[in-house]
């Protein structure tokens, strides 16, 4: 249903949409920055913290075990590669070398630092052993004896768990295990393997030391790290919350200047109305002035026209008596049309369809020419029409209808009525000679009129024509316009 108030041909912009956006823009304030980098960025700090202090102590312990043991290999190498030379052709050792062996490790310098010492031999033979019983035995191959075997010195620091060393584990000390190739002096190749432990309280206390230090370093990295990001975000949020709040305050201006827009409308609507009901009484009155007026007294006239030709002698005096009476009929039939064109009947208060047929019907009776009608659904919803809606609904079909007629010739004049949604369209057309858009412009009064009568209650005006096809005008209103 198009409303009462009609509007500008122009509106100014309507508050509700700076009003709907806004609960939009702002809605519920979430979380502050801050708080949100403190709980995801603090939990991915402390993860890579963790991940990066077990990787650089893993590599503290790896690198010092390393040198600790190549240091002790080679030292214990000095010793031990000299008396053993005669592995290189011999799978066991001779009882003198056995027994310069002990005596070597019960020295004191070696004694405080080794704990236990074994030889081996391919196939997991023991030869030598700081612990008698386990001479001779054999045992599966690890794969750091092996490691061993292929040249490569291998150390493993206080995870002793084979069955050759329970009786190192078994007394509770820290202990360095180290798998040392012995070399022969005269080709170079590997002719034995030197298993031997040695007591590692001191290193392990050193070891623990440089991996809390790097723990601390790690932490204290992470910790500036967050805190210099963090400070960042800060700083961010802040300035964040500043802006929005000077978007707020943006937006509370904007919705008071739309307010002040759509009062400034309703102004301009409420002087369109005014404006269109004051245009219609001036029309009355010409219509009434007209008809009152000029009409009366040519119809006076006529009557004293008609007395006197009965007093004129014969002759050519009655041919021009008859030419004035002919043309004072035809100005006093013109004048009447006019009238009745400017005059509007009584409209308000009707339908729709009571409307387009009222308007309808004084054309066909006025032109003598016939009007297809197609009311399709607005006569089924029959809308009532607000009065200014009214008016320029009738003067919108009357002026379509005339020029139907007059431009083309009345050949196949419709009217139809369409609702789609909350959209009504009224539309003329006929089936006469048309026209080129392109040829329309400012002259065109009667078409100017219109489209400005229907945009000033919001509507929407619509010309369409092409030569040899017909024209067809259509005006669209809105429900709630």
């Amino acid at each position: 249903m198009p409303r009462t108030c009609p509007e500008a041909s122009h509106p100014l912009p309507d508050t509700n949409t700076a009003q709907m956006q806004a609960p939009a823009v702002l809605g519920a304030r979430p979380m502050p920055l801050q708080r949100r980098f403190a709980a995801t960025g603090g939990a991915v700090m402390l993860l890579g913290m963790l991940l990066m202090g077990f990787w650089v102590s893993a590599e503290i312990e790896k690198n010092v075990t390393r040198n600790s043991a190549i240091a002790t290999a080679l030292y214990m190498e000095s010793f031990i590669a000299p008396v053993t030379q005669e592995l290189s052709v011999r799978d066991a050792l001779l009882p003198e070398t056995v027994a310069q062996l002990q005596k070597l490790f019960q020295e004191p310098h070696l004694a405080e630092r080794i704990a236990s010492v074994k030889i081996w031999k391919e196939g997991g033979l023991i030869v030598f052993s700081s612990d008698p019983a386990l001479t001779g035995q054999r045992f599966d191959t690890t794969p750091a004896l092996r490691a061993a075997w292929a040249g490569t010195m291998h150390a493993e620091f206080d995870a002793l768990s084979d069955e050759e060393r329970e009786t190192q584990s078994a007394r509770g000390l820290p202990l360095l295990e180290v798998y040392s190739p012995i070399h022969s002096t005269r080709t170079g190749q590997v002719i034995a393997v030197a298993e031997f432990y040695q007591l590692a309280a001191e290193l392990k206390h050193d070891l623990f030391k440089a991996q809390m230090m790097s723990w601390l370093v790690v932490a204290s990295i992470c910790l500036g790290m967050f805190a210099l990001l963090f400070n960042i975000v800060r700083r961010g949020a802040r300035t964040i919350d500043t802006q929005h709040r000077e978007l707020e305050t943006r937006l509370d201006e904007v919705a008071r200047i739309s307010d002040q827009n759509a009062a400034l409308r309703r102004r301009v609507q409420g002087a369109a109305l005014r404006g269109s009901e004051l245009n219609e009484r001036h029309l009355r009155r010409i219509s009434a002035e007209l008809h009152d007026g000029p009409a009366q007294a040519l119809a006076l006239a006529s009557l004293r026209l008609d007395r006197l030709s009965r007093r004129v002698a014969e002759g050519r005096g009655e041919e021009e008596l008859e030419v004035i009476r002919s043309s004072l009929s035809d100005a006093i039939r013109e004048i009447r049309e006019i009238s009745r064109g400017l005059s509007l009947p009584q409209i308000e208060g009707k339908t729709l369809p009571e409307v387009l047929n009222l308007v309808i019907r004084s054309h066909e009776r006025r032109t003598g020419t016939r009007v297809e009608t197609d009311l399709g659904p607005c006569q089924d919803a029959a809308p009532q029409l607000d009065h200014s809606t009214a008016i320029c609904v009738y003067r919108f079909v009357q002026e379509a209808l005339s020029n139907a007629f007059r431009h083309g010739g009345g050949i196949g004049q419709r009217t139809a009525c369409m609702m789609a949604g909350d959209a009504l369209t009224i539309s003329v057309e006929d089936a006469g000679p048309g026209f080129d858009p392109a040829n329309i412009n400012a002259h065109n009064l009667g078409l100017a009129g219109l489209r400005e009568r229907v945009e000033s209650i919001g509507g929407e005006f619509r010309l369409e024509g092409r030569p040899g096809t017909g024209a067809r005008l259509s005006m669209t209103l809105h429900a709630g316009e």
